[in-house]
């Protein structure tokens, strides 16, 4: 069966995860290559991650077609889980290749291009990786993009999912769940990308319900259609069609029902791999990668200098910005989580995988999204949902509390030092309203992001302060370093002397002047937890740097909310057990088709 197609059309800016640096030109489907030259696909897009096929479709033997004339030769070379490469074959161009797979530990294949000194070059044309596995499931796929005011973008994706034919003979369609006031369907441009895809797409209104409420819209409307599978995405992202049909076509080959995640990659710099094959670490229970060193790895370079790649990886979860769900793994364990935002991916993934149907972070299969790293939403509303919907899930899936309080609290700590009292704020209500129960989660997923954002009222640091405002013009022009002052301190007795001198210093009354307006200027950058603290009134610019927040040392807030912080981990800690089983019990109601059926149904007077 056909699992991937060469991709020869790529976006600005994504050539070398299509072929490495080298001779050959790229441009309208098309590689050419120089008399007597070398081109090689050996990329992120164009090699086949023939390992994952192994472990997950008993794939044993792949076959390589291409398309092209000129004179010259395909190599087929193939690697192994340590990036060892080796050539397995080689054949006149236009010929197949056939090679087994490296096994199911790691491993990749891929070719490369080699013209004749002789003639006018190479020319490839097209190319598909085959398996020896064959479909074991049908049915339609239901592309779901859950938006939120952001139309452009997802007119952009639909316009994109309506060029690609193979969309329609892959029996996908795709559906919008749109949960914002400006909607996609109002938009110019949307009559003729809807007309082109004519009944296969369907458009869903609902009020803003989050992620969770989004992307349960679209998998209880997968369900109601008889679907086989919903493959969920994210609003503000870029996808090549051939990523997403990868995904499709790993569902229909694996030998068990699966969870199939895509790759994220970032948009503004599409050749860096921002995350794949995430886990939770169960000492503190957060997420993250396998490996600190995973994060953030540029492709640029090709398969041979992407060692990290060249492991197969085990995935507790994949992110919602693209995941592919079987529709049997919604009947057997349910839909999202109500949490609005935040962790709903994971707990689900961990949800299904214990009830037999693992995720797997499939290479190649992606899209493009915007970088966590251009935004920090840990100091602001969501802080709220990060800890809230962490610690639920813990209590679903963990086996204890572990380091989770002690954790917790020391980032409340750093938090409270860097005078950020509205997250800890935040995170206090959080861990109230998991001590109280259920029972808010569906009844207050509308009105969970005004709640929120309201306690902001109550902290002057949530204020914008921009140019004409007294704290902004008072040190926004001024001199400032290239990075933080201080030095982060490492090991356990340089920690602990720093978190006694920041309370101490906590303590101490406040300036006059530094009350009355910020005494010096950080940008985000340097706004490190462990250089605020220095300071006791200070200017941090926003990303733009065109506005900033005002952060001030208070004495009294701070004492208030440390107390509360100890008292509330504690509590935490001591309760475990009974507000896993509370919890545990409720799981079941909460994600059932029908109790998101009546969440999400028109309400009066909208």
């Amino acid at each position: 069966m056909l699992a991937a197609r060469l991709v020869l059309s790529p976006s600005p800016g994504r050539r070398l995860l299509c072929v490495t640096e080298g001779p050959g030109e790229l441009g309208d489907g098309v590689l050419r290559v120089p008399p007597g030259a070398t081109q090689s696909l050996g990329t992120y897009l164009n090699g086949f991650p023939a390992a994952y096929w192994a472990r997950w479709t008993g794939a044993a033997r792949v076959r390589l077609t291409v398309e092209g004339h000129g004179r010259g030769q395909v190599r087929l070379l193939r690697s192994d889980a340590a990036g060892v490469a080796a050539e397995v074959g080689r054949a006149p161009l236009g010929e197949p290749l056939e090679a087994e797979v490296p096994g199911t530990a790691g491993g990749w294949l891929w070719v490369d291009v080699v013209a004749d000194d002789a003639g006018d070059g190479a020319v490839l044309t097209g190319g598909a990786w085959w398996v020896d596995a064959a479909p074991r499931r049908r049915g339609d796929v239901v592309v779901s993009i859950t938006t939120m005011d952001k139309p452009d973008y997802c007119l952009a994706t639909l316009r994109t999912l309506a060029a690609c034919r193979e969309m329609v003979e892959a029996d996908v369609r795709v559906q919008v769940v749109d949960q914002g006031t400006d909607k996609v369907a109002d938009r110019e441009g949307f009559a003729e990308v809807a007309a082109r895809l004519g009944d296969r797409l369907r458009i869903v209104d609902q009020p803003n319900l989050g992620g969770s409420g989004g992307f349960s819209r679209g998998m209880l409307e997968t369900l109601d259609a008889g679907a086989d599978a919903v493959l969920i995405c994210d609003d503000d992202v870029e996808v090549e069609p051939e990523c997403l049909l990868r995904a499709v076509r790993f569902h229909r080959a694996s030998r068990e029902p699966v969870v199939v995640g895509g790759h994220m990659l970032d948009l503004a710099r599409p050749t860096v791999l921002n995350s794949f094959s995430e886990v939770i670490h169960r000492r503190t229970f957060n997420w993250g990668p396998p490996r600190m060193d995973e994060q953030w790895q540029d492709l640029a370079g090709g398969l041979r200098t992407t060692r990290l790649l060249q492991e197969r990886a085990e995935s507790d979860f994949n992110g919602w910005w693209m995941c592919l769900v079987p529709t049997e793994t919604l009947r057997a364990v349910g839909l999202s989580m109500p949490f609005f935002l935040k962790w709903d991916d994971a707990e689900f993934c961990l949800r299904a995988g214990e009830a037999g149907y693992p995720t797997v972070s499939l290479p190649g299969a992606c899209l493009w999204h915007m970088a966590w790293t251009e935004k920090d939403d840990t100091v602001e509303w969501q802080a709220y949902l990060h800890v809230r919907n962490r610690v639920v899930t813990a209590l679903l899936h963990a086996s204890g509390p572990r380091l989770l309080p002690l954790a917790l609290a020391a980032t409340d700590l750093k938090l409270l030092l860097a005078m950020r009292y509205y997250p800890v704020d935040l995170h206090l209500r959080a861990l109230r309203e998991v001590r109280e129960g259920p029972g808010r989660l569906h009844a207050e997923l509308a009105d969970v992001v005004g709640q929120v954002r309201a306690v902001g009222g109550e902290h002057p640091e949530t204020v914008r302060h921009r140019t004409g405002d007294r704290a902004y013009d008072a040190v926004a022009d001024a001199s400032r370093p290239s990075g933080p002052t201080a030095h982060r301190p490492d090991g356990p007795v340089r920690l602990a002397l720093f978190a006694l001198r920041g309370l101490l210093r906590a303590q101490r009354p406040v300036p006059a002047e530094a009350r009355q307006e910020p005494t010096t200027v950080l940008t985000r950058e340097q706004a490190v937890w462990w250089e605020v603290p220095a300071h006791d009134s200070v200017l941090v610019l926003d990303g733009d740097r065109g506005s900033g927040v005002w952060l001030r040392r208070e004495p009294a807030t701070f004492r208030r909310l440390a107390g509360a912080v100890v008292v509330e981990h504690l509590r935490l800690a001591w309760r475990w057990r009974h507000l896993a089983r509370r919890w545990r019990a409720a799981a079941p109601e909460l994600t059932a088709p029908d109790r998101w059926r009546a969440t999400t149904a028109p309400r009066p007077g909208l």
